[in-house]
């Protein structure tokens, strides 16, 4: 969405992070809005047991906490580097407004984002509720997909373990597995050396 020298020219305060540094935690009050220029973040919540429960896994040129910065609440999960560094952007209320107001252009762009993101948070939950685990994991693929900017028929690698999976869909590790080889047999989906084409 931004490319450096828009972020740079605008005074937008840049850090970089490395691997399993948070970029914010769960509960924490929302008060800077983050842009990934370079690098991948985790998205997660954990229960009372200490089980991680993956939301999203964001990549380069993505926005980080929109909702809860925006309606100055906290934020509803953590987010921990995956990569092995990142390069992070971060706006405070009166940064953000004023960056807005000149790019008036990016302004439409974010609102479009959100509008995805959104979109794709109420998908996935209907295929949580209503799906049974095949359709759970194709709906997982499809979004995948879609994160990542690739054609709905173009067949692309699933860089993904099976137990983030599992996570990401509420699913048991045991029944992704057992789902994703049915699903094999079915030629819905291709395995190669134990990695998904879809």
């Amino acid at each position: 969405m931004f490319s450096q020298e828009v972020l740079i020219q605008n005074k937008v305060p840049r850090f970089f992070l490395k691997r399993k540094d948070h970029l914010f935690r769960e509960d924490e009050r929302a008060t800077c809005l983050y842009y990934l220029l370079a690098g991948e973040v985790k998205i997660y919540n954990t229960d009372s047991e200490g089980k991680e429960f993956l939301i999203d896994k964001v990549g380069e040129h993505q926005f980080l906490g929109e909702p809860p910065f925006l309606l100055c609440e906290r934020y509803p999960a953590n987010a921990m580097i995956a990569s092995e560094t990142a390069e992070i952007y971060r706006f405070n209320d009166q940064l953000f407004q004023e960056f807005m107001i000149n790019n008036p252009e990016i302004l439409i762009r974010f609102t479009r984002q959100i509008a995805r993101k959104a979109y794709n948070k109420t998908m996935k939950m209907k295929s949580i509720v209503h799906q049974n685990p095949a359709e759970r994991i194709l709906n997982f693929l499809k979004n995948y997909k879609i994160s990542k900017g690739v054609e709905p028929l173009q067949k692309t690698m699933i860089d993904v373990t099976r137990k983030e999976m599992a996570h990401s869909t509420g699913l048991a590790i045991e029944t992704v597995i057992r789902t994703v080889k049915k699903m094999e047999r079915e030629n819905k989906i291709e395995l190669i050396n134990h990695k998904i084409y879809f």
